[in-house]
């Protein structure tokens, strides 16, 4: 979109058979409206652009043919749809699925796959989702995710465990699963052991220890493995990426500050830089790059120093009407009902009177550097006769 506003001809490789990435294809539509999204991504899409779906990079385009074929910069923004695997004993049974799996064969083509008793092994928000999907499907008779910290160490958003509890699906935390057991090629249930909690581990959260002798067995119909996602790999080698250098782990591996990776007019960003990541996170990275390639393909610097945006003019605060501080407004959202049996939109939108409540809580960060300095202030007093 920023290409092309900058006057740029760009055509966009999407894999799936539509445009938006997991916005369509891992976010949930009780999350995010399908007729918002598909409404959003038709204002993006103009004359500039021309979209070629059902394209995967190393299965029907390489970076080498691309730049072949005439483009002049390559943005690769692969995002991170690949989930990692449990690694234990039975993962390749039949009922055992990876939340991506799950969710695209949900969001994407309106497949159930969860049935029965399910479970969820993860903490994240790709857990919650996936849990909140598999219990909006016919034949799912319960679903629990089982997490290996604490509730409080989950990385998943507060309020989409809080929803993912009013609707009935269960916790179990403090647990690691160590192996499913099969019976004729299928799952019949899985073993954890229970886990304490050590000491603080690379991400600040304490780490799970397993504690001895306290294996139990949870039977189960259906499985999401939900513990994290990486990038797809594109290929096995430097070589075979195209020049582009990626990371052990998975990740792409570009230059901070340009996000140009080891080939030359190749760029990256979003998950597939950062791994799993949020959404405005992944759209900023887009327009950054989106202006870096600018100045590429113009002969121009890439690096340029940021300038500082500042306000044209000075807003008042507010009068402060409320003593203390009014609360944060809490959305109103769809019944229970209507929750479990729909993928009706969860969370409503603000009204007028909530939105002006809300802004009047603002801490007006900006006051400290748009206020005008004493010495202007005292001059305006003079002009205007205000001071002796």
């Amino acid at each position: 979109h920023h290409l092309s506003l900058a006057g740029h001809n760009v055509t966009v490789f999407e894999a799936e058979d539509r445009p938006g990435g997991m916005l369509v294809a891992g976010i949930p539509s009780f999350r995010l409206p399908r007729e918002v999204l598909e409404k959003e991504i038709e204002t993006l899409i103009d004359d500039n652009i021309t979209l070629e779906c059902n394209k995967a990079l190393g299965r029907d385009l390489t970076i080498d043919s691309l730049l072949d074929d005439g483009y002049e910069a390559v943005f690769l923004a692969l995002g991170a749809h690949k989930s990692k695997l449990l690694r234990i004993e039975g993962e390749e049974s039949e009922g055992v699925l990876s939340s991506m799996e799950l969710l695209k064969s949900w969001n994407l083509h309106g497949e159930s796959k969860a049935q029965g008793h399910v479970g969820v092994v993860g903490g994240g928000n790709s857990a919650i989702d996936a849990a909140r999907v598999a219990m909006r499907q016919d034949g799912v008779k319960s679903v629990t995710i089982y997490y290996r910290r604490t509730r409080r160490e989950m990385p998943a958003f507060e309020t989409e465990i809080e929803e993912a509890l009013e609707e009935g699906i269960k916790l179990e935390v403090l647990v690691t699963p160590v192996e499913i057991q099969v019976n004729d090629g299928r799952i019949e249930s899985i073993q954890f052991l229970k886990n304490d909690l050590g000491d603080p581990d690379g991400s600040g959260r304490r780490r799970p220890v397993p504690m001895e002798g306290s294996e139990f067995s949870v039977p189960l119909d259906t499985l999401v493995v939900a513990i994290s996602e990486e990038m797809e790999p594109f290929g096995s080698d430097t070589k075979e990426c195209g020049g582009v250098e990626v990371a052990r782990w998975g990740a792409i591996i570009v230059d901070e500050k340009t996000n140009m990776t080891a080939r030359e007019g190749v760029f990256a960003a979003g998950d597939a830089v950062t791994g799993p990541n949020t959404v405005i996170d992944a759209i900023a990275a887009g327009k950054k790059v989106a202006g870096v390639i600018d100045r590429y393909l113009s002969g121009e610097l890439l690096l340029v120093p940021a300038e500082p945006c500042m306000p044209s003019r000075r807003v008042e605060p507010a009068e402060q009407v409320e003593e203390p501080t009014p609360p944060r407004v809490v959305l109103s959202r769809a019944s229970l009902d209507e929750r479990r049996t729909s993928f009706v939109e969860v969370e409503d939108v603000m009204t007028e009177a909530d939105a002006v409540r809300e802004a009047g809580r603002c801490l007006r960060c900006d006051l400290e550097f748009t206020k005008p300095a004493e010495a202007e202030v005292d001059a305006e007093l003079q002009e205007a006769g205000g001071l002796s």
